[in-house]
């Protein structure tokens, strides 16, 4: 059966080199532990309720460094929706 993308210019050959690569390939490359260092340093979220009415989902709202970064939303049921925010 051949491929929908054969039209669109893909090669279904293995044996072709790919210049494609996944994220997690590249967490052998030098440099990667200074930006995990980096990254490891904690930095403290305030959390902040913007919406909380009686019958009504309850917002909030989690930021780090003035910058949001998770919106919480909690539903009825004990149901909770989190959404990251990435820039």
């Amino acid at each position: 059966m051949e491929s929908y993308l054969s039209g669109k210019g893909a090669s279904l050959d293995a044996s072709k080199s790919s210049s494609f690569s996944t994220y997690l390939d590249q967490g052998n490359e030098v440099g990667d532990s200074e930006s995990l260092e980096s990254s490891s340093e904690v930095k403290e979220q305030v959390s902040e309720i913007i919406y909380d009415e009686k019958d009504c989902p309850k917002v909030e709202v989690l930021s780090t460094d003035g910058s949001p970064t998770k919106i919480v939303i909690h539903l009825p049921e004990g149901k909770i929706l989190e959404i990251n925010c990435l820039y």
